[in-house]
């Protein structure tokens, strides 16, 4: 065998062990993005099954407190945007690095949060709704873990998109790239930070539910 023939065989197993390494780190970043999301899949079905219940609870007491007609299609808007927003979730949970998928979510959280907001003005507004103790214990309990679902998905969410992060800036290296486009390796999103008026800021927090005007 010829001395360029040894070279050529020598440059091919290089690139072979190369394309091997490239493959298998795109894999390992790319399931540790799918591991990112199973927390933010159980805080955001957590924060979904929070509000469902709340709104339902309320819209069983609407006679009793003297709910109008605004505030009655309020609670329904929350119902609505929670079960989009958990048919969302459910696509999401099985393509955890599929864009469409997350942007989708992402929109149905945002309409979610929309939804939400008014119910600080709606109970701080009926005192009623705290005066008796089991329904005013139960909303209280509702409303932090709400707060709480809010201040977890903040911090898991974190934890996503730096696993997105790392996984997007390996596939778009040069010449990793390359390996990537072979195997079909997309790029994933993150997900993306509420915006300033959300529900956590607005007022889910324990000490501002419960204050009676």
């Amino acid at each position: 065998m010829s001395t360029s023939e040894i070279v050529g065989w020598a440059v091919a197993a290089l690139l072979v062990f190369w394309s091997v390494g490239a493959y298998n780190r795109l894999v390992r970043l790319r399931s540790a993005v799918i591991a990112a999301w199973g927390p933010i899949d159980s805080q955001l079905r957590r924060r979904q099954a929070l509000a469902i219940e709340l709104a339902e609870l309320l819209s069983r007491e609407a006679d009793d407190v003297g709910l109008d007609a605004e505030a009655r299609s309020a609670l329904q808007s929350v119902l609505a945007a929670t079960r989009q927003a958990q048919a969302a979730a459910e696509h999401v949970q099985v393509r955890p690095v599929h864009v469409g998928a997350v942007q989708s979510l992402g929109l149905a959280e945002q309409v979610l949060d929309g939804a939400l907001r008014p119910l600080r003005g709606l109970i701080d507004g009926r005192p009623s709704l705290l005066e008796e103790p089991a329904r005013g214990e139960r909303v209280q309990a509702l409303l932090v873990g709400l707060h709480e679902a809010d201040a977890q998905l903040a911090f898991v969410r974190r934890l996503f998109n730096e696993a997105v992060v790392a996984f997007n800036e390996a596939a778009h290296e040069w010449p990793t790239r390359l390996v990537a486009g072979v195997f079909g390796f997309r790029p994933a999103a993150p997900w993306q930070a509420p915006a300033p008026e959300r529900s956590l800021e607005s007022g889910f927090a324990p000490s501002s539910f419960g204050e009676r005007p």
